[in-house]
């Protein structure tokens, strides 16, 4: 009987500790846009799926910025005040939902608190690509101009964060939260046709930029060409070649450029008058790329394979966009279209290129 007794007064006080382990670390603290859940040593933040930032108060005693960690690699901006921490998170184009996107390691988790909460839903506008002439795509948030969005980036625009027109750390190049995204094809999934500034740099701003955060101008890497010529040449009578070439497009400081590889093969009028036809590889140096939402131009110089005499080129085709290829083409584009020598402006061929 006392042996009965003892074990029912055991399970009584077992129930009891936990019933106050419960109360003091509850499992879940949820609004409709957040979960927060409580460990023993901490706790774990997750957002509801479709939100684009959230930003939330943290309230508590001991709390430091040092306890917060970003998972699942969104972007964090934080604010300490006294006993408050502002943490605000973006980010979430690959995230798992069923994960968290924050952890809080602290041990003073039990008097911890969320005391204000914000998110944000950006404006997704994607029309098609080929029909807008309105403005020219570009990559919002590259404010160093090497045609990438990374932790430098980042850099510039977290100590921004908060602050509006008439602080020091306003920068309006930083007001981007009315941009939108007007393309699909290449750019579709990316902020690229700024909006007007609001004069603050908030919760929307962060999104637009932890929305391109990663991705790269989508016109750099490797394009293949093919073209042909077919002029009347002063020097060397009839010309007519084929060729194939690349282009490898890099970025610096807001400027495209990058050398073009050509290998052709020609017929030609030499000196004497005999038709000749030969294989060469040409290399366009000096190499400047400009592209508007219909077209791309290039421009720059190359050496006559036969008598290494240069000439200035230039190459402009009409753009064309099919998922997530993009095409310039100059053959049946109208007017303006094709492959040009300059000073003076005499067209030599047409080109279509793809990558």
């Amino acid at each position: 009987m006392k042996r009965t007794t003892h074990i029912v007064f055991i399970s009584i006080v077992v129930t009891m500790l936990m019933a106050s382990c419960v109360g003091h670390f509850p499992r879940f603290d949820q609004s409709g846009q957040y979960i927060l859940q409580r460990l023993p040593d901490g706790a774990e933040l997750y957002v509801r799926e479709g939100i684009d930032a959230i930003e939330i108060t943290l309230i508590g005693e001991g709390l430091k910025i040092e306890d917060l960690s970003p998972l699942q690699g969104v972007l964090m901006i934080t604010r300490s005040n006294h006993s408050d921490l502002t943490v605000t998170i973006s980010g979430f184009r690959n995230v798992d939902f069923s994960r968290p996107v924050l952890r809080i390691s602290s041990e003073h988790a039990a008097g911890m608190a969320i005391s204000k909460c914000d998110t944000i839903v950006l404006n997704r506008i994607s029309n098609s690509y080929w029909r807008q002439n309105s403005a020219d795509p570009e990559l919002i948030g590259d404010y160093n101009g090497d045609g990438y969005i990374t932790l430098s980036d980042f850099a510039s625009f977290a100590p921004a964060y908060g602050f509006s027109e008439g602080s020091q750390e306003y920068d309006e190049k930083f007001d981007v939260g009315a941009s939108e995204k007007q393309y699909s094809g290449i750019w579709q999934k990316i902020f690229s046709v700024p909006g007007a500034p609001d004069g603050s740099i908030t919760l929307a701003d962060f999104a637009v930029f932890a929305n391109n955060y990663g991705f790269a101008n989508p016109y750099l890497g490797t394009w293949n060409f093919t073209g042909t010529i077919d002029y009347e040449s002063s020097t060397y009578g009839y010309v007519k070649a084929t060729g194939t070439g690349t282009l490898e497009i890099n970025q610096q400081n807001w400027e495209m450029s990058g050398p073009v590889e050509i290998t052709a093969s020609s017929t030609y009028t030499d000196e004497d008058g005999n038709l000749k036809s030969e294989e060469f590889s040409i290399e366009i140096d000096s190499v400047d790329i400009v592209f508007t939402s219909t077209e791309m131009t290039i421009t720059g110089s190359m050496a006559n394979p036969v008598n290494g005499a240069k000439y200035d080129i230039l190459m402009k085709g009409k753009l064309r966009v099919e998922g997530n290829a993009i095409f310039p083409e100059s053959s049946g584009t109208g007017e303006g279209y094709g492959i040009f020598l300059i000073n003076p402006v005499r067209k030599i061929g047409e080109w279509t290129a793809h990558k």
